[in-house]
C-alpha cells in the first residue's frame, strides 16, 4: 500500500517546498538583481538587471519545455490504458502486447511489434505516421529506449 501511496505524497511534498522555495526565491532574485543593479553605474546596472532577469525567464522556460514533455508521456500512458486494446487490435494480430499497460507509452508498444515485424498494413501505415509526426523511428526508437530503462 506504501508503494501506491508514494507518489501523492511526493506530489504533495513537492508542492510545498516547490510553493516556499519559489516564494523566498523570487525575492531574493529580485533583490539580488536590484542590488547588483545598484553597484554599477546606471546603463551598466540596467543591462545588468536585464540580462538576470532574462536568464532567469529562459530557465523558466526550460522548466516548462521539461514540465510540457514528461506531461506528453503521462498523457500518452494514460492513453495507452484507456485505448491499448482498440490499438492492439487496429495495428496487429498479435495478442498479450505492451498495449494497455499504464507502464508503456503507444510508441514503445508499437516499436516492439515492429521490431518483431509483427505489424500488419494498418499497424505500418501507424508507425509511420508517429516517425511522421516525433522523428525518425520514433516507435523503435521508443522500444529501445524502453529495454534500456527495464
Amino acid at each position: 500500500m506504501k508503494k501506491e501511496l508514494q507518489p501523492i505524497i511526493l506530489f504533495i511534498a513537492a508542492l510545498i517546498v516547490f510553493g516556499t522555495l519559489s516564494l523566498f526565491g523570487v525575492f531574493y532574485n529580485i533583490g539580488k538583481a536590484i542590488y547588483g543593479c545598484c553597484q554599477l553605474k546606471f546603463w551598466k546596472g540596467i543591462i545588468y538587471l536585464l540580462m538576470y532577469l532574462l536568464k532567469m525567464v529562459y530557465q523558466l522556460w526550460n522548466v516548462v519545455k521539461y514540465f510540457l514533455n514528461k506531461s506528453a508521456v503521462a498523457i500518452d500512458l494514460f492513453g495507452n490504458v484507456a485505448g491499448g486494446e482498440f490499438v492492439e487490435d487496429f495495428v496487429t494480430a498479435k495478442e498479450d502486447t505492451w498495449y494497455g499497460r499504464g507502464d508503456r507509452t503507444v510508441s514503445a508498444a508499437t516499436g516492439e511489434l515492429e521490431f518483431d515485424g509483427n505489424l500488419n498494413k494498418k499497424g505500418i501505415w501507424f508507425t509511420e505516421l508517429l516517425s511522421k509526426a516525433l522523428g525518425k523511428n520514433h516507435s523503435i526508437d521508443a522500444y529501445k529506449k524502453e529495454l534500456k530503462n527495464q
